[in-house]
C-alpha cells in the first residue's frame, strides 16, 4: 500500500469518526416532543404524542418510571397508560411489547425517527402524580411522559392543549406560548409538574428572583395574605444558605377534597389541603409551615443529596442511610425560617417542640430501629400499630437527630456555628451531580466544629439512643411543664393510661393500636379486638374514654371484648400519664448564657417568662 493510499485511507476513518462523534453528539442532545392534548377532561383523560429523534438501537426500551421523585415508595404509575402505538417518522407501525409493568419495547427500530402515542388516565390526585377533570390538570411527567435511556439527557418540549379558558404553568422554561415548556432533560421534566386549568395567579420578586403562586379550588383562603407571607418566607433561605439554586420558583397550591399533603420539586412545590382548611390560625400555620418545609427541600434533596440517590434510578428503589437528613433536617430547618421571619410565634413554636416530644415519648419503635436503619427501610415502611412500636419515622426522629447535632455544634463551637453551618457546606461542597455520603457529613463536622464524630454519629444516627430532654431544653433556657390550665379546677395531675387506641365503626369500638409495654399491651389486648365491656358492663358507642375517668391509675379492671367473634375477658392495670398536655416554657431566671444560646439557636430573643 502506498503512502498516499494510507494517508488517504486515515483520513477516510478520520472524518467517518469525527462524523459519527458529531451525529452521537446531536442526537444526544436531540430534542424530544411532548404533545400532551386534554380533549376529555370530565373523563380524566388525556392524548400523549412523544417524537424521538433517531434511535441507534434495533430494539428500544421506554419506560415509565416506578416512583416519583420526593415519594420514596413505588406506585402503580403505569397502570393509566393505554392504546399505545410506536410508528416511524413515514407513519409506518412498528411491533412492539411490553416486558414488565413499566416497559415497552419496539423493534426494528434502528436509524428511525420514533413517535409513541398513547391515554393516560388521570385520577391519582392524592398520589401527587397525575390529575384531570373539567377544571384543571395536573400533571408530574413521572406518571406521564416516557422516555429511553438514550432520551433521558435530552431536551424535551412540552405543547399543551387544553380548554380554551385554562391556564398553564410551571417552574420549567417557558416556549414560544403560554401553553409549552421546556425542560434541558428528562430529569428536570420530572421534577417540574405543570398545573393548567382554572387557577388564580400571583406573582413576586425578591432578590431578584421571581416567585409565582398558583391556587387551584375553591376555599377559605386569604390569597393575599399568602402571597404576603411568601414574600417573608422566601426571604429568609439566607441564614441557612449562601446563594439560590434557582432564579424562578413556583408555589402551587390545591384547595380541595380528599387530598393533603405536598411535594417537593427542582423549581417549585405542589401543596394539597382541605379547601376549608386555612382560615383559623392552626389551620394557616400548618399551611405556611408545610410551604417552608418544601422551601427547604429546594436546597436540601434538590441541590444535594446522598449518593445513594444520586442520580435517581426510576426503575427502582434508591437506597440511603441519610434519608432521615433529607426529610428530618428538613423538618427542623423549617422552623428557622418561620421565626427568623416571624410568621410563628415562639409560642407556637414550643407547642409544635411539645408535640414532638410528646410523640417521641410514645414511640417505643425507638428502641428497635436506628434513623439510619430507618432512612434505608423507608421504601418498605409500615404505619399504624406496627410501625409505631417498631420503627421511627424519618421526619419525627430525624427532627429529633438534627435538634442533637445543632446543639452539639453550637455548644462545641461557643455558638459560633450551628447546624445551619452543616447545611450550607453541604449546599457549597456536594452539590449536584456530586452527592455525598456519610463520611462527607462526617468531614464537615469536623470542619465545623474541629471535632471528631465518629463517636456520636454511631451513638445518635446509626444506634438508638434516649434524649434527656430536660437536659437538652435548659441549654436555651427552656424546660418542660404539665401545669395545669388555669380553668381546670381539679386537683388531679395525672390520668389513667391503657395505651389503647380506638375507632368506631358501625357501633363496634376497635382496638386500632396498642402501644407496646403498657397496661394493655401487657394485658394481651391486640388491633381488631372489639371492646364490649368494662369490669362487667357494656360500653355504648365511644364512651371508653369517659368509663376510664371513674377509675384512679394502679387499678385493675376487667375488659371484655371479641376476638374472631369469641368473647375474651383480660384483666388489664392502669397506669398513670400526666393529665395535661405537654408544655415547653421559658425558665424563670434564665441567664445570659441560656438567653444567648436560645438567640444563636432560633435566631430570636429569648421569649422572657411572663
Amino acid at each position: 500500500m502506498s503512502e498516499f493510499t494510507r494517508v488517504f485511507n486515515y483520513k477516510i476513518k478520520l472524518i467517518i469518526a469525527i462524523s459519527l462523534f458529531f451525529t452521537q453528539l446531536i442526537s444526544a442532545n436531540a430534542s424530544v416532543e411532548v404533545n400532551i392534548s386534554v380533549e376529555q377532561p370530565e373523563h380524566h383523560l388525556a392524548n400523549v404524542e412523544l417524537k424521538f429523534e433517531q434511535v441507534n438501537e434495533s430494539k428500544v426500551n421506554f419506560y415509565l418510571p416506578t416512583w416519583r421523585t420526593g415519594r420514596y415508595e413505588t406506585l402503580n404509575l403505569a397502570n393509566g397508560i393505554r392504546e399505545f402505538i410506536a410508528q416511524d417518522s413515514q407513519g409506518n407501525v412498528l411491533s412492539w411489547h411490553k416486558i414488565d409493568k413499566n416497559t415497552w419495547q419496539v423493534s426494528d427500530a434502528k436509524n428511525k425517527k420514533i413517535t409513541l402515542t398513547y391515554q393516560v388516565y388521570a385520577n391519582q390526585l392524592a398520589k401527587r402524580t397525575r390529575h384531570i377533570d373539567d377544571s384543571h390538570a395536573f400533571l408530574d411527567s413521572s406518571a406521564v411522559v416516557m422516555y429511553s435511556q438514550a432520551s433521558r439527557s435530552s431536551e424535551h418540549i412540552v405543547q399543551l392543549s387544553v380548554p380554551k379558558l385554562w391556564k398553564s404553568f410551571s417552574g420549567l422554561e417557558s416556549g414560544n406560548n403560554s401553553h409549552q415548556f421546556i425542560a434541558h432533560d428528562y430529569d428536570q421534566l420530572v421534577d417540574s409538574p405543570i398545573e393548567s386549568g382554572i387557577n388564580e395567579h400571583y406573582q413576586f420578586s425578591v432578590d431578584n428572583r421571581q416567585y409565582e403562586l398558583v391556587i387551584w379550588g375553591e376555599g377559605n383562603y386569604d390569597s393575599a395574605k399568602m402571597v404576603k407571607d411568601l414574600q417573608i418566607l422566601v426571604k429568609q433561605s439566607k441564614h441557612v444558605w449562601q446563594g439560590y439554586p434557582f432564579k424562578r420558583y413556583v408555589f402551587m397550591v390545591h384547595a380541595t377534597s380528599g387530598a393533603r399533603g405536598a411535594t417537593e420539586h427542582v423549581n417549585s412545590t405542589i401543596i394539597q389541603r382541605s379547601r376549608f382548611k386555612f382560615s383559623t390560625r392552626k389551620d394557616y400555620l400548618s399551611f405556611i409551615a408545610v410551604a417552608a418545609h418544601e422551601f427547604v427541600h429546594t436546597w436540601n434533596v434538590k441541590q444535594y443529596r446522598p449518593k445513594g440517590i444520586v442520580p435517581y434510578d426510576y426503575q427502582q428503589e434508591n437506597y440511603s442511610n441519610l434519608l432521615w437528613l433529607v426529610e428530618g433536617s428538613t423538618s427542623y430547618l423549617q422552623y428557622q425560617l418561620l421565626l427568623r421571619g416571624n410568621l410563628m410565634t415562639t409560642d407556637e413554636f414550643f407547642t409544635a417542640l411539645a408535640k414532638r416530644i410528646t410523640a417521641h415519648a410514645h414511640k417505643p419503635g425507638k428502641e428497635s430501629q436506628s434513623v439510619a436503619q430507618a432512612s434505608f427501610d423507608a421504601w418498605i415502611s409500615e404505619g399504624g400499630d406496627y410501625g409505631n412500636n417498631h420503627s421511627v419515622n424519618i421526619y419525627s426522629e430525624g427532627f429529633l437527630a438534627s435538634w442533637l447535632l445543632d446543639f452539639d455544634i453550637l455548644a462545641k463551637t461557643a455558638l459560633s456555628k450551628s447546624y445551619r453551618n452543616a447545611h450550607n457546606q453541604l449546599y457549597q461542597q456536594h452539590r449536584l451531580p456530586k452527592g455525598y455520603d456519610e463520611q462527607d457529613v462526617l468531614s464537615i463536622l469536623e470542619q465545623i466544629t474541629g471535632d471528631d464524630y465518629q463517636v456520636w454519629w454511631q451513638k445518635n444516627i446509626q444506634g438508638t439512643t434516649k434524649i434527656n430532654f430536660n437536659r437538652l431544653l435548659a441549654k436555651a433556657g427552656l424546660k418542660m411543664s404539665y401545669a395545669k390550665n388555669v380553668k381546670d379546677k381539679s386537683s388531679e395531675q395525672s390520668k389513667v393510661w391503657t395505651g389503647l387506641k380506638t375507632k368506631l365503626d358501625n357501633h363496634d369500638l376497635i382496638v386500632s393500636s396498642v402501644e407496646k409495654n403498657s397496661p394493655a399491651w401487657d394485658a394481651g389486648l391486640t388491633t381488631e379486638d372489639v371492646i364490649v365491656a368494662i369490669d362487667g358492663l357494656r360500653l355504648l358507642d365511644n364512651e371508653l374514654d369517659n368509663r376510664l375517668k371513674d377509675f384512679k391509675p394502679k387499678q385493675t379492671i376487667t375488659v371484655t371484648y371479641f376476638r374472631r367473634d369469641k368473647l375474651i375477658t383480660s384483666r388489664l392495670k392502669l397506669a398513670a400519664i400526666p393529665k395535661n398536655k405537654l408544655k415547653i416554657i421559658p425558665i424563670a431566671k434564665a441567664s445570659v448564657e441560656q438567653k444567648a444560646f436560645f438567640k444563636a439557636w432560633m435566631g430570636v430573643d429569648f421569649p422572657e417568662k411572663k
